[in-house]
This record gives C-alpha cells, sequence and structure tokens, in this order.
C-alpha cells in the first residue's frame, strides 16, 4: 500500500527565483539574514521578513460509473504545458479549499460534483515557481459531458490500463490515481453540508 505524500523535483537554488529585491512594504532594498534553520529576506529599514511559503491547492479525482478517471491536458503557454494532470488548482485568498474544488473542476471541466471525501494531502516541490501543498478530494459529477475550459485544452476519461502511458505534469497526480485504481484510497468525510455546490455546466 502506497501513501507517499511528499514529491520532491526542486533543489535549493530554484528558491532564489522567489526572492523579492525590494520591501514591499516600505520600499527599501532586502538583505538576507538566517531566521532559526533557514535564510530569509528581511527589510533592514522596517524588519518586514520576506517568507517563501508553500501554496495551497486542491487536486480532484472525478471517477465515472464504469471506475474511469477525468484527466485533463494542460494548456501549452503554462508550466507544465502539454501533460496530463487530475483537475485542481490553488486556493484563492478567502476561498475555502472546498470552495476552490467545485471552482476549479468546474472551470477546468465543467462539471458539478459532489465531494465525497478527503483521500490524501500531499506536498509538491516540482520548481522554484511550484511548491505547493495539496488537499486531494474525491467526487462524483453531477450530470452532464466535460468540457475542457480555463487552461486546459482537452479532458478525457481513462481506465487502469490507459492510465500507466499517460504524461503526467506532477507524479503525485500519477501515485493517486495508482491508489484510486489499486482500491487503496483511504478516505476522511466531508461535512455534509458542504458537499455539493452545483457549477454551471458549459456548452
Amino acid at each position: 500500500m502506497n501513501h507517499q505524500q511528499v514529491f520532491i523535483n526542486s533543489t535549493p537554488a530554484d528558491l532564489r527565483k522567489r526572492q523579492i529585491h525590494h520591501c514591499p512594504r516600505c520600499g527599501a532594498r532586502l538583505s538576507e539574514q538566517r531566521l532559526k534553520k533557514h535564510q530569509r529576506q528581511i527589510c533592514p529599514a522596517c524588519r518586514y521578513t520576506h517568507y517563501l511559503n508553500p501554496s495551497p491547492g486542491v487536486t480532484v479525482i472525478v471517477p465515472s460509473k464504469e471506475r474511469q478517471v477525468l484527466i485533463a491536458k494542460r494548456a501549452e503557454e503554462i508550466d507544465f504545458g502539454g501533460k496530463w494532470c487530475l483537475p485542481g488548482g490553488y486556493v484563492e485568498y478567502e476561498e475555502s479549499f472546498i470552495d476552490a474544488a467545485f471552482r476549479e473542476v468546474g472551470e477546468e471541466t465543467g462539471l458539478a460534483i459532489r465531494l465525497a471525501g478527503i483521500v490524501n494531502v500531499v506536498s509538491n516541490l516540482c520548481n522554484g515557481d511550484h511548491h505547493t501543498l495539496v488537499v486531494v478530494l474525491l467526487a462524483e459529477a453531477v450530470g452532464a459531458q466535460p468540457v475542457a475550459g480555463d487552461d486546459c485544452t482537452e479532458v478525457k476519461w481513462i481506465d487502469q490500463g490507459q492510465h500507466q502511458d499517460i504524461d503526467y505534469a506532477f507524479e503525485a497526480d500519477r501515485r493517486i490515481i495508482d491508489g484510486y485504481f489499486n482500491g487503496h484510497l483511504q478516505m476522511i468525510p466531508i461535512d455534509e453540508r458542504f458537499r455539493i455546490k452545483p457549477f454551471p455546466a458549459k456548452n
């Protein structure tokens, strides 16, 4: 049984891509100091500290009644373009991870969903622009047929055999789908009050 939750493909040098030069609070040039075990950028004027925190995100497994899984192809102009992934994305400020799941699946596939539960939480250290902490949810499609949208160019259902040959953007997605097809996902239920929030299907 595989419960891998940390996927590391980046290096410490990638952190340089996320650094800034001037304080967003007062405009002074930032310097570097070691805080505990991490090197951080600190403003010498107002003492603002620029923390490099992972971005929170959601990923959603949407299976069909035939036990196929819905995946989406990423647009060429975005990171990992041309590769496939589960529907999902970043959680917006003042948005719950549950609302983010409804929104992202709706935007990328046109589907309304009913959430079943949380099946994993994973850290993705992909590169300097992608260090994410992702809540993985299991959901059921509610009516309609999926239609690609937002930053996805294609959506399709895959079975276990097809899954093995997919060029995935994220190793985490491959392992999560492995877990689904092998029956290894364990689920934390979602509060019944928040399990369904229909998203207008695309025509």
